[in-house]
Formats: structure tokens, C-alpha cells, sequence
């Protein structure tokens, strides 16, 4: 039996207030893409859908990626109790950023709506199958390695495992728990990147900052190793709670 997009559906009332910049809605879309990533590898419908999807996900990203900077920027800031003047000054800054941000966004045209055809179940039992020893395998030597690349790489696909699981049912605790200690690493790694490539901003601060976020890094990747065992029976499908099964 075929039915609708559901990543299509929400994604029409977001759309004015996505174009707008609005923070929630670039949040709620970025993850709507990803949701239509996975519809998309079983839906069968067409690479011209596909590569819609696939640019409105690329034209969020750096917004989203500021707005999640910022929070972890300005949290930091809290913790580390700056001045009231410093905090207003980051705000102003950050915000000035965004604004020059959204101005150069290319919005693309509002992605088709599409059908997950018949017989889609049945292919995303076969993808989460197939995924999910892949990223078992690949598991093992990412975990063992310190490039980003293999990490991040991972990261992406194992989101794409999870949407689709998300498909057929609920998600195991233990992949959802495994994918936000692996969004607090990527978290890090883009907040080092602003404050690695602009030694100016919250240069007084900069140290401190960059101290915390290493130190995020490297818990975030012990957590994904202390989870991994655990991860490895749900992706080889021995621990019984399989979506769909």
C-alpha cells in the first residue's frame, strides 16, 4: 500500500518561515530533509526529487550549523560567568553573522511532494538490513580511528539508519543515544572551526572556549565507544528490537 510523504507535508507550513531565516523552522527543515532522505531510498521516486530534497538540505546547513555554534558559544559564556557587556557583544556579533548568512542563502523552489510506492516496507527492512551491518562493520574501524572525516562519514549514515528505522516504527534508545553524542562531537568541531578561523572573536574568552570544546570532543567520542557494543547487536539485529521485524 503507498502513502504520502509525511517530510513533504510538515515541510509546506514551514516554508514562508523557513525562507524568512526563522531558527526553529531552519531546524525543523534540516531534519525534515533528512527524513526525506530516507523516504526517498524506498519511495522509487526519481532523481529529479531526490536532488531537490538534496539542495534545500545543502542551502539549511550553515545556518543551522551557526544557530548551533551560537548556542554552544553563548552556553560556554554563562558557564564561564562574562560580564553582561560581553554576552550583549556576542549577541550583536552572532546576530550581525546570521543576517550576513541568510542574505547569501539561495533558497531552491519548495521540494515536490512524492509516494512511498507500494511495496516500501519491504524495502526499508531490506535497506535497515543491509545499513545496519555495513555500519557494524565500518563501526569498528571508524571508533579505532582519530579522522574526523571517518567520524563524521559514519555519522551521516547512521542518521540515515535511524530515519529509516524511524519509518517502520520506533528507535532503539540506543541509536538515538549514540547519534547525539555523535551531534555533541560534530557540535565541537564546528565551534573550534569558528573560533580557530577568527582570533578575534571573544578573544579574551578564546582559550577558555576552545579548552571546553575539545574537552566536549573528547567525551563525546568516549560515549560513542562505551555505546558501541550495545549499538552493534541493534545493527546486527540480534537484540530483538529491530523495527519492523
Amino acid at each position: 500500500m503507498s502513502r504520502r510523504s509525511r517530510a513533504a507535508e510538515r515541510l509546506k507550513p514551514l516554508w514562508d518561515a523557513l525562507r524568512a531565516g526563522d531558527p526553529q523552522a531552519v531546524h525543523a527543515a534540516r531534519k525534515l530533509t533528512r527524513r526525506a532522505q530516507a523516504e526517498l531510498r524506498v519511495a522509487e521516486a526519481g532523481k529529479k526529487t531526490e536532488r531537490a530534497w538534496r539542495d534545500l538540505r545543502r542551502a539549511a546547513a550553515p545556518l543551522r550549523d551557526h544557530d548551533v555554534a551560537g548556542g554552544h558559544l553563548r552556553e560556554a559564556l554563562t558557564e564561564l560567568g562574562v560580564p553582561d557587556s560581553t554576552l550583549a557583544y556576542f549577541d550583536q556579533t552572532w546576530a550581525e553573522r546570521r543576517a550576513a548568512l541568510l542574505t547569501q542563502t539561495a533558497w531552491p523552489e519548495l521540494p515536490p511532494t512524492f509516494n512511498l510506492h507500494r511495496g516500501w516496507k519491504g524495502r526499508a527492512r531490506r535497506l535497515i538490513e543491509k545499513d545496519g551491518q555495513k555500519l557494524r562493520r565500518d563501526g569498528e574501524a571508524v571508533l579505532a580511528s582519530d579522522d574526523p572525516e571517518q567520524w563524521h562519514a559514519w555519522r551521516k549514515r547512521l542518521k540515515r539508519y535511524r530515519y529509516t528505522l524511524d519509518l517502520l516504527g520506533a528507535v532503539p534508545p540506543v541509536v538515538t543515544g549514540t547519534l547525539e553524542a555523535l551531534g555533541r562531537l560534530q557540535d565541537a568541531e564546528v565551534v573550534l572551526g569558528v573560533l580557530h578561523a577568527d582570533p578575534d572573536l571573544l578573544r579574551y574568552e578564546r582559550d577558555r572556549l576552545i579548552a571546553r570544546e575539545e574537552a566536549a570532543h573528547a567525551a563525546a567520542r568516549r560515549q560513542v565507544r562505551e555505546l558501541f557494543p550495545a549499538l552493534a547487536k541493534q545493527l546486527s539485529g540480534q537484540d530483538g528490537e529491530q523495527a519492523g521485524a
